[in-house]
């Protein structure tokens, strides 16, 4: 009885309207291509792909852990707080303090996984509200960022730090190795472990995975530690690509990994999501930025048209539960 309800969100994965939204993904992603193929001659340039997979990196690396986080237990708002604080740590120790830069490196990703279990501690100790906890936190975090580094914008050339951002394998640019390893990993976590099946039972039936032996506490914390590592992963990219340590960058990614993620069709409600559609979602907004930025169209309309991405896929949501 238990084990039925624990596959129920599972088996809705396989179902027709699943089918009918990963369809939908690839329509939405051709007709964006056809569309900047023909308005640009510079969007079919081959360096232009790598520009757009390496442009989405960090929200891609981003939005696989908030896939998960999404399908067990709610979003996780501190991400880019998190981003920011892997670069002002590792500004504050190496920069300013001259400590070596594996320490700078090693502490800023022991922040992410600090903050990711305090999230997840907090929220299933309480049984609080994912959204209310992370979104005070990522409060409490960004305002550390500005304590370490005074405010200040801190420029980052050490060879170790950037190597993620900076540095290519056969041509490839590490991020994008990294982007498409996080989404591989995650999609196999999900797909093919015990894990990724507590997974979705948590989010789709809390009450029956209780009975049926699954600890969902343990399993509500390790996601926001997942997120927080996964976060800090991030920051280290963005240092290397932008060369700067910034109190104030990443705001944005909470709600673009978001988008990323509710565009490939995992549901708000929790136990019902996937991995390898978010990186669809991704893919269309790095390729709608990328569009945009090649025809000019000035940077307040690329943030509308975010803003209508993630209108579009949270009633979309909607319509989805309804039925």
């Amino acid at each position: 009885m238990f084990q039925s309800k624990l596959l129920e969100t599972k088996d809705r994965i396989k179902n027709p309207r699943s089918l009918i939204s990963s369809s939908g993904l690839f329509v939405i992603l051709i007709s964006m291509f056809i569309y900047f193929s023909i308005a640009s001659p510079h969007f079919l340039n081959p360096r232009n792909f790598t520009n757009v997979l390496t442009s989405v990196s960090v929200i891609g690396i981003i939005a696989t852990a908030m896939t998960l986080a999404l399908i067990g237990r709610g979003p996780d708002l501190t991400v880019g707080a998190i981003v920011a604080m892997t670069g002002s740590i590792q500004a504050n120790l190496v920069v300013i303090n001259g400590y070596p830069w594996y320490i700078g490196m090693l502490a800023g990703i022991a922040i992410g996984v600090g903050v990711g279990f305090l999230n997840g501690l907090i929220i299933v100790k309480f049984n609080l509200s994912p959204f209310i906890v992370t979104l005070g936190m990522m409060n409490v975090v960004r305002g550390l960022c500005f304590v370490l580094t005074d405010g200040l914008a801190y420029f980052i050339d050490v060879p170790g730090l950037v190597y993620l951002g900076r540095a290519s394998w056969v041509g490839i640019p590490v991020s994008i190795i990294v982007l498409i390893a996080s989404f591989v990993v995650f999609e196999f976590i999900s797909q093919k472990t015990v894990f990724g099946r507590h997974i979705y039972a948590s989010g789709g039936n809390r009450a029956a995975a209780r009975l049926a032996g699954i600890n969902i506490n343990k399993v509500g914390i390790a996601l926001f530690v997942i997120s927080g590592f996964m976060a800090s992963i991030a920051g280290i990219i963005v240092i290397g690509i932008g060369g700067a340590a910034l109190p104030n960058i990443g705001e944005s990614y909470p709600m673009d990994a978001i988008t990323a993620v509710l565009l490939g069709g995992t549901s708000l409600a929790g136990g019902f999501g996937s991995v390898r559609k978010t990186f669809l979602g991704v893919l269309i907004i790095g390729i709608m930025n990328n569009g945009m930025a090649l025809l000019n169209v000035q940077s307040f309309w690329q943030i509308a048209a975010k803003g209508a991405l993630l209108l579009a896929a949270v009633m979309i949501d909607g319509l989805r539960n309804k039925n």
